[in-house]
């Protein structure tokens, strides 16, 4: 194969393990489309779990800042639990648990997502194309082209929401926030709005599950390579 062919073979390999078996075709069309209508959801899909058991996680978080706050007050003098909660405790107990999500350690960070046995089949499977060093380093470098194509794309759909985004803003204080229309106007623009604020939600999740996969894969790819490259046990041997 060409360092083109073993690239690609290495990415899908990945993604194979992440999103789990694929639907394989002989033809090329019938490839493309099951790829675009069924891998494309799943691969989706596997960004939404990483993110949602992250807001899981904060959601477990807060009662227990909550519990911190008010043992705080407690040994400071600073008043009792029912105190904390008439004075919006709940609100700085969940800025405390987003706080704890947003600067959580590196190595909690590193580890969303990425399984040692996906790691080590990826390796598998990278020795099995690249059986020297040299080759290795040929396919990092393939690798790392398909990456950035991946992430220039994550920009420019992050951009166009943001262009989205002003356009949603710019039209809600110029047609629902004002006096200057009239109120059929401004329901008919509060419907539109809306409608047009629920697309935007519904591709920003898309973005947001797209990028957390995109990470987990190229994760798995990184640490495979490194794996793939250890010489120790063939030292220790």
């Amino acid at each position: 194969m060409s360092v083109f062919e073993e690239t690609v073979s290495i990415v899908r390999e990945a993604e194979h393990l992440v999103i789990g078996p694929r639907v394989k075709s002989r033809w090329k069309p019938v490839e493309y489309t099951l790829d675009a209508v069924v891998h494309v959801p799943w691969f989706l899909m596997v960004g939404v779990q990483e993110r949602l058991a992250t807001f899981g996680f904060g959601l477990f978080l807060v009662p227990i800042w909550w519990g911190i706050l008010a043992v705080i007050m407690w040994l400071t003098g600073g008043g009792s639990a029912g105190n904390l909660h008439s004075s919006n405790g709940w609100i700085v107990a969940g800025l405390m648990a987003t706080g704890s999500l947003i600067f959580r350690l590196p190595s909690r960070s590193t580890r969303l997502g990425i399984r040692p046995s996906q790691v080590a089949r990826l390796a598998a499977h990278i020795k099995s194309v690249a059986p020297d060093e040299a080759t290795i380093k040929l396919l990092q470098s393939g690798v790392a082209t398909l990456d950035s194509a991946a992430s220039a794309r994550i920009t420019r759909i992050n951009w166009l929401l943001g262009i989205c985004w002003a356009g949603l803003v710019w039209a809600a204080s110029h047609w629902v926030f004002t006096t200057d229309v009239s109120e059929a106007l401004r329901q008919e623009a509060m419907t539109r709005v809306l409608s047009g604020f629920l697309v935007f939600l519904f591709f920003g999740i898309g973005v947001m599950s797209y990028e957390a996969t995109i990470r987990i894969v190229k994760q798995t790819i990184d640490f495979a390579f490194l794996q793939a490259s250890d010489t120790r046990t063939l030292s220790e041997g």
